[in-house]
């Protein structure tokens, strides 16, 4: 998914979040609630490094492991960077 495939509503962005964090966590999708605290999914501080990676390189947005931790769940995290997409995207 590239960044001209997320549109400005957090549901593709929560979609998004929850299959990269199912397939990092080697869950399934549906074992993922998106209003569960990161750290009771298993996000670890390594695992917030590649999500902060997988951010820049999929969506576009630079994210820092500061902001994961303050938007500390996959709904919170979702709403953080849909509102930091540029415009247009």
């Amino acid at each position: 998914m590239t960044n001209t495939a997320i549109a400005h509503t957090s549901v593709p962005v929560v979609d998004w979040l929850t299959g990269f964090l199912a397939e990092l966590l080697d869950v399934t999708p549906d074992q993922i609630d998106p209003a569960t605290g990161l750290d009771l999914l298993g996000v670890d501080s390594a695992t917030t490094l590649v999500v902060c990676a997988k951010a820049r390189d999929e969506l576009g947005i630079p994210l820092r492991p500061r902001e994961v931790f303050d938007n500390f769940t996959v709904d919170a995290l979702a709403r953080h960077l849909t509102a930091r997409q540029p415009a247009g995207v």
